[in-house]
């Protein structure tokens, strides 16, 4: 009898296992970035109290603040902090965050993108024109949504960056192919095992 080459050898198949959680944990990743991305350019930072309770505070300067258009500057507000004091906090540009992170998920950053398929031509020209749009939109909008003008050029590449790394995973399905592959490699040294454990029990 032939041997079927894509069984999993037995002490190999907690490297797939572990392959398959991680492949989860990326799409998952991706799922939370919208979130993940708003706390960061809100300046947030996850503070912990001495009892245990978590409370998201104000740690930086957000990405995008609201400018007080009589002095140019960025708006100020006391906020109480968990531990009880009162400090002046800059004050997020909300709407400035929902535009970009609109503009991110519509460029595939989402849990569907990954599992899609992408030819590498298509990948390159939709990055092109994103980069294109990102940077003008963000040159537009420097002075209103208060961005700091010398971290401009940064704010860009890390926006390209992430919208690259993410969509790179649809070129040709890739990302679909592995998932396929893992699973079915894990799926058949089950029912191996399986039919090897009706064998063991059978009535010869």
């Amino acid at each position: 009898m032939s041997e079927n080459n894509n069984l999993i050898p037995s002490g190999e198949i907690n490297r797939e296992m572990d392959s398959i959680e991680s492949i989860a944990k990326i799409i998952k990743a991706i799922n939370n970035l919208p979130i993940t991305l708003r706390r960061k350019f809100r300046g947030e930072s996850l503070h912990r109290d001495v009892d245990g309770n978590s409370t998201w505070v104000q740690a930086s300067k957000p990405t995008f603040v609201v400018i007080d258009y009589a002095t140019d500057k960025p708006k100020m507000e006391m906020v109480k902090m968990p531990w009880g004091e009162e400090e002046e906090k800059y004050i997020a540009n909300d709407e400035a965050i929902d535009e970009v992170l609109s503009m991110i998920e519509f460029m595939g950053v989402n849990e569907i993108n990954p599992v899609g398929f992408n030819t590498p031509d298509n990948y390159q020209d939709d990055l092109k024109e994103f980069e294109c749009k990102l940077a003008a939109l963000l040159a537009m909008k420097q002075k209103e949504w208060g961005i700091d003008k010398e971290l401009l050029p940064m704010l860009h590449q890390k926006i390209k960056t992430l919208v690259q790394d993410v969509r790179s995973l649809s070129i040709n399905g890739k990302f679909l192919k592995q998932i396929a592959t893992n699973t079915q490699r894990v799926e058949q040294y089950v029912q191996h095992e399986n039919q090897g454990r009706s064998k063991s029990f059978g009535p010869y």
